[in-house]
């Protein structure tokens, strides 16, 4: 069986660290910067902005979203999707 890769740092796996560069694009951006490195782009932002993003307000609620997102990956992977336009319609019909 393969493990599935993570999607997101815990606190019991090795955590990068920004550099000062980022650290002072982060300050100057207000918490969020978009990156593109050699054709690969990246998001980074603070823990306010997407704290913000997700609707949650405590650690608790944190938790719960970002393991509900992992959850909802591992949907993904195991091929345990549908169409959108399939759930759309649906929706239009009830």
């Amino acid at each position: 069986m393969t493990r599935r890769r993570p999607y997101c740092y815990t606190k019991s796996m090795l955590k990068p660290r920004l550099t000062e560069e980022q650290r002072n694009a982060l300050d100057q951006h207000h918490g969020l910067v978009e990156v593109d490195e050699e054709g690969r782009k990246y998001i980074l932002m603070s823990i306010e902005i997407y704290r913000d993003m997700l609707g949650v307000g405590t650690d608790e609620e944190l938790a719960a979203s970002l393991k509900a997102l992992d959850e909802g990956l591992a949907d993904v992977d195991a091929g345990r999707t549908r169409p959108f336009r399939d759930v759309l319609s649906e929706l239009d019909e009830a």
